[in-house]
């Protein structure tokens, strides 16, 4: 989570989307930013509006003072982006229960398939629930980016605070490669992100979305 509510905005970090790059890019000019602990570096929309809002309410920021948006990923390349990120070496060799989430000699469909079933040491989360304020899946974000169009979502950053944004890149795969997934699971993958996908459906045309207030997406 890095918050600028003094240029306007709160940008949520979506696990997997750029958020170690937007950490190094915008550090020196957020007022709060959470960059270590995981759970709180990833805090979702929910924790955001019920415990970090009245933080910043406190400071003298309105709710309306700012937006709350956050980058969004083509939903199965999200899933891949997962699946890659699991096949790092140092996953292997840990000496404790994380090496049993290693996906080193996992083919992609096992991966998406534990994904499905809700498997024991299968990825938990999607997109949808991080930007949502409830499990309903009520969009509780005011805008929308498409990572894959950085175009716009650093011309947005920038146009907030005033200067050009320098980006680092830092671990984010921008792999156009698509690993084999059977025809039968993809449909199954495409039932379960419906929401997701209508989404980035909204997203393809300008590479951003201002949702309204409480949609609640594949409904």
């Amino acid at each position: 989570m890095i918050a600028l509510p003094g240029h306007g905005f709160v940008m949520l970090s979506m696990p997997k989307c750029a958020s170690t790059t937007l950490v190094t890019s915008l550090m020196g000019r957020a007022e709060v930013m959470m960059r270590i602990n995981p759970r709180l570096k990833h805090m979702n929309a929910r924790t955001f509006t019920n415990r970090m809002a009245p933080v910043l309410q406190t400071g003298g920021y309105q709710r309306d003072d700012y937006e709350l948006v956050s980058l969004f990923r083509e939903p199965v390349a999200w899933l891949e982006s997962w699946w890659r990120y699991r096949q790092r070496p140092a996953l292997q060799d840990d000496d404790n229960s994380r090496a049993a989430n290693s996906t080193a000699d996992v083919s992609f469909d096992a991966f998406v398939g534990a994904y499905l079933d809700g498997a024991p040491g299968a990825l938990k989360g999607r997109q949808a629930r991080f930007i949502a304020l409830s499990a309903d899946l009520d969009i509780a974000v005011d805008r929308l980016f498409a990572l894959e169009r950085p175009d716009v979502w650093e011309g947005w950053i920038a146009e907030k605070i005033g200067e050009p944004l320098e980006v680092t890149m830092k671990n984010w795969s921008t792999s156009t490669s698509r690993p084999d997934l059977s025809r039968a699971l993809r449909r199954r993958l495409e039932d379960h992100l419906r929401p997701e996908l209508e989404i980035y459906e909204h997203l393809r045309a300008e590479g951003q979305w201002a949702p309204p207030r409480g949609h609640v997406p594949g409904r």
